[in-house]
């Protein structure tokens, strides 16, 4: 994986083909489309035992950008 990552939204195909292109050949570049699904899991009891109480790749600052530009930046220490 590169150094920075850039995490297109899925509604946005033909920027993630621009940005490929645009730093292909750089090695600490990569572009990735998002692939998180919103609403996968539906909230069960609380006390559940052995479920998980977060999503552990949400990152309200990423989901954010994501939607106000179309993509986000994430460097390789915020993964």
């Amino acid at each position: 994986m590169g150094q920075y990552l850039f995490v297109v939204a899925q509604d946005k195909p033909e920027l993630c083909d621009y940005l490929r292109g645009w730093f292909s050949g750089i090695p600490t570049v990569e572009v990735l489309m998002d692939r998180r699904q919103r609403d996968r899991r539906q909230r069960g009891d609380i006390n559940e035992p052995g479920r998980r109480r977060g999503d552990r790749r949400s990152k309200k600052e990423i989901d954010a950008e994501i939607r106000r530009t179309g993509f986000a930046i994430v460097g390789a220490s915020s993964l």
